[in-house]
């Protein structure tokens, strides 16, 4: 299947986010998209696959010219996507959500039929530890995206469009998928890898293609290129900074205490957690997805309330869904997916941003005031298209991230609980998400960080928790710590330890 793409222009009013794009994908053959949040990756596979219209250009597919309405007329064509904003159904099990992606789906599916069997088996390959009857409500982020890959491929697709499929992977998973990638490069599927992890295109592609700015800068065998090249062809001249850890010795006295938290919800349980942290320490979560890390932020965040234990914050126990003075206003949340958990979809940037300070707000506040402040914000933290009247669930999926960043971290908590904050960020976002995140811990705040990076957690973090089937395996100071030793408390493997009071 060759497929190529000739001047293909698309414009949101005064935003291009397309502009006269021309591009080429091959069977057999894996290609690296990249490019910073807003370079137009997403938009012109979306038009690729019949999820929006080009404004200008043309699709040819084996070289006849291609008419492409819908996801539906993709499909037929045997072009998959698999989008960064999840598509499941929570409410439904693993097994039904892959039996619904087939166009002709019966109204009764039977465990047993043709469809379902086909689909577990090819969710097993990929993700065997993922029960097919299981409802997709209760999946931690890194399996919901599996099923998500799962259920294009089970569709005998011809080409592959993956949108970031290994943002929320954990490092076994990611290895998982590219081994996956390849595997079906070297069958003849041609694949196309939309992604800001370099270790992504290194592990994988064959060939790269940059965008900036909705247009292709470069385009060129992987073999050909070094991390320098990619990173200047993404960002331009723009230096990407490095983030600070704050310094260790300002650590000042206990701002947040999870004490003897037990607590379930849909996605697992915690039991027993004690855990201190000091105002100005970041604290990174690490674990194998599943193990509590999401139940533990919805608790600390005051979204959960625990089944026993409390969490008390500056003094004063934490009420979820409490009012205004108590310990709730004084936590920031990045939950794991915005998309899902931290906005209203349908309303403006604008609305969104203040929605954290609606009580503060005068009776009827002025449009205007919000639209002010909200511009600010967003060019502070770079969320583009940079227009208070978007509706947020028209941003992509790495610039939905930094307006609720924006919201979360432009003020001075005294916990800040963040679930993978870089997910979906280029380099450059990545780095300025961190430094305001450290910042704030320089102010006093006392972080809560959960991720699958160790690297970062390593490089980043005063101190890392460990969790373990829904307790802490280990909680220590990083100095003399080693991937290897966090990689052992994350499996089981490892002697507990705590730190040091």
């Amino acid at each position: 299947m060759h497929v190529s793409l000739h001047q293909i222009s698309k414009r949101y009013g005064a935003v291009v986010a397309n502009d006269r794009v021309d591009l080429e994908l091959r069977s057999g053959e894996v290609m690296a998209l990249l490019g910073e949040n807003g370079a137009g990756k997403s938009t012109l596979m979306k038009i690729l696959y019949g999820f929006c219209q080009p404004d200008a250009g043309e699709i040819r597919i084996d070289g006849s010219g291609a008419r492409i309405d819908t996801p539906r007329d993709a499909m037929e064509r045997g072009i998959g996507m698999v989008f960064q904003q999840f598509s499941l159904i929570p409410a439904l099990s693993v097994r039904e959500n892959l039996a619904l992606a087939h166009p002709k789906t019966p109204w009764h599916i039977g465990r047993r039929a043709s469809r379902c069997a086909r689909g577990a088996q090819r969710l097993r390959a990929l993700a065997p530890e993922i029960d097919p009857d299981a409802r997709v409500a209760t999946l931690p982020v890194g399996q919901v995206q599996l099923v998500e890959l799962a259920k294009v491929l089970d569709l005998d697709v011809r080409l592959v469009i993956l949108d970031e499929p290994s943002a929320v992977l954990t490092p076994t998973e990611a290895r998982r998928l590219w081994a996956l990638v390849r595997g079906l490069a070297d069958a003849g599927v041609g694949v196309v890898l939309i992604t800001h992890k370099l270790a992504d295109v290194e592990a994988c592609a064959d060939r790269v293609t940059v965008m900036r700015r909705g247009r292709v800068v470069l385009s060129e065998p992987n073999k050909d290129l070094t991390r320098a090249r990619l990173v200047t062809a993404m960002m331009g001249e723009r230096a990407v900074g490095e983030a600070r850890r704050p310094d260790g010795a300002v650590r000042g006295h206990t701002r947040i205490w999870v004490k003897g938290v037990t607590a379930r919800g849909e996605a697992g349980a915690v039991h027993g957690i004690d855990l201190r942290i000091a105002g100005g320490e970041v604290v990174g979560v690490a674990g194998v997805a599943g193990n509590g890390q999401n139940i533990l932020a919805d608790v600390c965040a005051g979204v959960l309330p625990p089944h026993a234990g409390e969490v008390i914050v500056d003094g004063d126990v934490l009420m979820p869904l409490h009012l205004p003075g108590a310990a709730g206003s004084r936590v920031a949340y990045i939950p794991e997916q915005p998309l899902r958990n931290a906005v209203a979809p349908d309303l403006s940037a604008a609305v969104n941003l203040a929605l954290k300070r609606v009580r503060a707000l005068p009776w009827f506040p002025r449009k205007r005031d919000l639209r002010r402040d909200a511009a600010a914000l967003m060019e502070r933290f770079d969320v583009r298209p940079p227009d208070p009247g978007v509706a947020v669930q028209t941003l992509s999926g790495g610039n939905l991230q930094k307006l609720v960043i924006a919201r979360e971290l432009s003020r001075t908590p005294a916990l800040v609980v963040a679930c993978y904050p870089t997910m979906g960020l280029d380099l450059a976002a990545a780095a300025a998400v961190y430094e305001a995140l450290f910042d704030l811990a320089r102010r006093g705040s006392a972080v809560l960080w959960i991720s699958e990076d160790l690297d970062d957690l390593l490089r980043y973090a005063h101190r890392i928790v460990v969790m373990f089937q829904g307790r802490v395996a280990a909680d220590a100071d990083v100095a003399g710590l080693t991937r290897e030793q966090v990689g052992a408390w994350m499996t089981g493997a490892g002697e507990a330890v705590e730190a040091a009071a």
